[in-house]
């Protein structure tokens, strides 16, 4: 079903498919080989996925949140890892376009449409699992730079990433610097073993005495906050294309089947509440995605909602494919229990289930959650 989209949309995905496929491909070794290969993300690149959102002034395709969606559910179906990746450098990508000069914006947007460079955002993931990823990094005014320390944990895309944005803390509120992957000062940790995610290059970050070309904002704060609406959104989307990979091999495995599970009425339940599921998680992303014009209120909510309907949506579905396939489904090559383990990782990854529903509960009780809205490091908007 696809009631709301337009032509230009629907052409957008058809390209955002294609180019999945040779992710897809890619696959089984990348969540074997715990890597993406540097041309998959310059294909990715040089098909407008990368610059999705982006003016087209400046190579991008100029898009919004129902694009950005689009693309990350075509990528979550075919490599969740590779998509996760992608998240983050269109979450990079729109800290810079929102809050850089149009001097950072000439400078930097071009390589990121293009995937001439990869960028991700260094925000700490490793937090309760009630907060949204934080602001670990303090910083120092310096002129036009700014100078960085700290460490953020459980940064998507960190190992392969050609340029970090990093909001920081300073006194009274938050400001936002670029920096090189190769500055004095700042290291990247090993590519964490997860249960999974594989492939998406996570890893630690580490900032002492890092010089960054500080972003302009007036409000930063603002920025991150819109930035933090994206990430929901896409891995929102994200989560509905694992669901609907697991729909798609399940159904399959079904029809294919010599043992009759096309006529067994529990195997076509299951079917059917995977296929329900998946279907009311990707309207309800649409709908978070379309909201990007009204008040900021109503698209966190809608986002967050959209983030915790898919990630629970997706999990259920790659089980019921898990358990479809039987004693095959435990196994490797049936992938699909890659599915369930990249599905369960992203009730946890960059905000977890837990604080979805304390952004909706916040939307829903601000007066109750008036003092945590003046902690601008923390705060789950």
């Amino acid at each position: 079903m696809d009631p709301r989209l337009n032509g230009a949309e629907k052409a957008l995905r058809a390209r955002a498919h294609e180019a999945a496929e040779a992710v897809k491909l890619a696959a089984a070794a990348i969540d074997e080989e715990d890597a993406t290969p540097r041309e998959l993300l310059t294909a990715l690149g040089e098909a407008g996925v990368l610059g999705v959102c982006l003016p087209e002034e400046f190579g991008g395709t100029g898009g919004g949140l129902i694009e950005a969606s689009l693309v990350c559910e075509e990528l979550g179906a075919a490599s969740a890892g590779v998509a996760a990746i992608v998240v983050g450098h269109l979450m990079a990508a729109a800290l810079v376009e929102s809050a850089g000069s149009e001097d950072h914006k000439r400078d930097l947007l071009p390589a990121l449409a293009t995937g001439t460079k990869i960028a991700t955002v260094a925000l700490d993931g490793g937090v309760s699992l009630l907060e949204e990823p934080a602001v670990a990094v303090s910083a120092t005014s310096m002129t036009d730079d700014l100078g960085l320390a700290g460490t953020a944990h459980a940064v998507a895309g960190a190992v392969c990433a050609d340029l970090f944005v990093v909001p920081a803390a300073v006194e009274g509120g938050i400001v936002i610097g670029t920096v090189e992957a190769r500055a004095p000062g700042l290291s990247i940790g090993a590519t964490e073993q997860k249960l999974g995610l594989n492939g998406s290059a996570m890893a630690t970050v580490e900032l002492s005495g890092v010089v960054a070309r500080r972003l302009g904002a007036a409000d930063a704060g603002a920025a991150l906050a819109a930035t933090r609406d994206l990430a929901r959104i896409g891995h929102a989307a994200l989560c509905v294309g694992i669901g609907r990979a697991a729909l798609e091999a399940s159904t399959a495995y079904v029809v294919g089947s010599e043992a009759g599970l096309d006529r067994a009425q529990s195997v076509q339940w299951m079917l059917a509440d995977m296929a329900t599921e998946t279907e009311a998680a990707r309207l309800l992303t649409w709908y978070a995605a379309s909201a990007s014009h009204g008040h900021a209120g109503e698209l966190r909510e809608a986002a967050a909602m959209a983030r915790l309907v898919a990630a629970d949506a997706a999990v259920a579905a790659s089980r019921s494919a898990v358990q479809i396939f039987g004693a095959e489904g435990n196994r490797r090559a049936a992938g699909v229990e890659r599915l369930y383990r990249d599905a369960k990782a992203m009730e946890v990854h960059h905000g977890a289930s837990e604080s979805q529903r304390r952004v909706v509960a916040r939307e829903l009780l601000p007066d109750l959650f008036e003092a945590a809205s003046r902690d601008p490091l923390r705060n789950p908007g």
